[in-house]
């Protein structure tokens, strides 16, 4: 008698604060995502919710509070990238992008997240700067960065960007290989992918650093973070792949696109069941 295969284990999925950030309050995000049976969450750490530099102790005290209430658990902190450029040629923008990601490392350390998000930057899209001297300001801040993550038990994650530079898995891996440190890990988004390589082969070649994982919907032709079903991502192909390569970390779903994510995020969290991932599944395969 043949055996049935037994299904595979759902994929850990999180939540994502960033779709409230100018819809409504921080505490309403937290509430949503709680009551839709959400257990971990990327936070977005930008302004109206947070501006990490100025949320001092009491702030995170009282937040940790909100957290442990709704049984919620922060997994990376992200601070979306509006402004922030490791690799502007302008020293002032450096510094203060250096300095604003230290502020990301120390908060990921007080909320007991593991991670922070980093992308690491965008050029002048007329005339941008040469590769090799973009690489090496990349590398100067991002030493820095490293050594205060070491100090404090944090991993950078290195996404793949949108914005013309380091978009492809493979010259993300090619950084990671330069450090070879293990707080150095990719976040690898499947929409920022999509444009610029299948997201399903793009993990695959980012196996041996890929630390948390980036779902949404989104067009081969006009970039997005939309609800599931909108847009051209295989979710079902992406899940595999990431199965295929023995991933059990975080992926979080990062519902971004002006709309308010409430109304959707049951029909969503359903669509990616389906597709293989559940919130009710911890990462490193704990339920």
């Amino acid at each position: 008698m043949t055996e049935t295969p037994s299904p595979a284990r759902p994929l850990p999925l999180a939540g994502c604060s960033f779709g409230w950030l100018h819809r409504a309050p921080l505490a309403t995000a937290l509430d949503a995502l709680a009551r839709h049976g959400i257990r971990e969450f990327e936070l977005t750490t930008a302004s109206p919710h947070l501006f990490t530099r100025h949320f001092g102790k009491y702030e995170r005290q009282a937040l940790l509070r909100t957290l442990r209430a709704l049984d919620l658990k922060v997994t990376s902190v992200n601070p979306s990238y509006a402004d922030i450029n490791l690799i502007s040629t302008n020293p002032e923008i450096r510094e203060i992008s250096e300095r604003q990601l230290t502020a990301e490392i120390e908060l990921a350390a007080d909320l007991g997240a593991g991670y922070v998000v980093v992308i690491p930057g965008r050029r002048h899209a007329l005339f941008p700067a040469p590769d090799d001297e973009t690489e090496a300001v990349l590398h100067d801040g991002l030493g820095r960065l490293l050594d205060r993550a070491a100090a404090l038990g944090i991993t950078i994650a290195l996404e793949n960007s949108p914005y013309g530079y380091l978009g492809t898995s493979s010259e993300l891996v090619r950084i990671a290989e330069k450090w070879n440190v293990g707080h150095l890990r990719l976040a690898y988004d499947a929409a920022n992918a999509l444009a610029q390589e299948d997201p399903a082969e793009g993990v695959k070649r980012a196996a041996p650093y890929v630390a948390i994982a980036h779902v949404s919907d989104t067009w081969a032709s006009r970039w997005a973070h939309t609800s599931i079903g909108r847009g051209d991502v295989d979710f079902a192909a992406f899940a595999t792949a990431l199965r295929d390569i023995g991933f059990s970390g975080s992926t979080v779903y990062e519902l971004v696109d002006g709309d308010d994510p409430e109304p959707r995020l049951a029909a969503d969290l359903a669509a990616l069941r389906a597709a293989g991932w559940a919130a009710d599944v911890r990462p490193g395969g704990a339920a």
